[in-house]
């Protein structure tokens, strides 16, 4: 299984942390040039229709663009399995071991998420295989974050075949029930997740050479204020019970990703 990273030429410092973390997994693998959105042509700015929640900026452009030189390296590959990293994610145990072998993915598998946002979601409660330790489950709601995921021969193709006109940022392309792609894609779940992106758990300080460089890009969202965020608080544990039952009787579990 082929090992791509993706890095901006002006980010060398995140390049040598993931080379010495690369390296004291005992790895190889073989950087991607992200597409710097800084820099896009007139064409690439354009390429971007209005998405389902706000306009690409061009940051957002920069990223989908990446990943899809991702895709075009892997469905090209001779590997079965390739797995895609962007620079700023951190490790968990068993990381190497997982990621030096393939015998544990399922064969219908596009995609492996390997990473948690530690956002809600709903993965199937059956594991379908065991990763080390872990799980591998059926994913089936929103799991956004694009950090660190293995994809298909197979799975490349389509994905390069259903982001001939994207709208959206990657991570809501690749795993929002919305997306056009999600239908296509059979997406699979390690649970425990191996990786987290500096952005969700904010070690290293939060410094500046591993801050999201698209945080500025995602709109703000007006916080709730009196009688609304009451409300909202009061609803909120109703909400997630229902939810949780909902998704026991269909033989699933809803919750968070947790990270090890």
């Amino acid at each position: 299984m082929k090992i791509f990273v993706i890095n901006l030429d002006r980010a060398p410092e995140r390049l040598e942390r993931m080379a010495s973390l690369f390296g004291e997994l005992g790895l190889d693998f073989t950087r991607v040039a992200a597409v710097d959105g800084r820099d896009l042509t007139d064409q690439q700015a354009s390429g971007a229709r209005k998405g389902m929640y706000y306009d690409l900026g061009n940051g957002e452009i920069g990223c989908f663009l990446s990943h899809i030189k991702c895709w075009d390296a892997a469905a090209k590959d001779v590997a079965e399995y390739n797995a895609i990293f962007e620079d700023d994610v951190h490790f968990g145990a068993g990381a190497r071991e997982l990621l030096a072998d393939t015998s544990w993915i399922p064969t219908d598998a596009d995609v492996v998420k390997l990473e948690t946002t530690l956002v809600r979601t709903l993965v199937d409660r059956a594991s379908v295989a065991r990763a080390g330790d872990r799980s591998v489950r059926r994913l089936r709601k929103t799991h956004p974050g694009t950090g660190a995921y293995i994809v298909s021969r197979k799975g490349a193709r389509k994905l390069l075949e259903l982001s001939t006109d994207f709208a959206d940022p990657v991570d809501q392309f690749m795993f929002n029930p919305v997306s056009v792609a999600w239908n296509a894609l059979t997406i699979y779940q390690v649970d425990p997740a191996i990786c987290v992106q500096e952005v969700v758990v904010g070690k290293d300080g939060s410094t500046d050479a591993l801050a999201s460089g698209l945080k500025h890009e995602r709109p703000v969202q007006e916080k709730a204020r009196g009688t609304e965020k009451l409300m909202k608080e009061i609803g909120r544990p109703l909400g997630r019970l229902a939810a949780s039952v909902g998704a026991s009787l269909r033989g699933q579990r809803w919750g968070k990703v947790r990270f090890r």
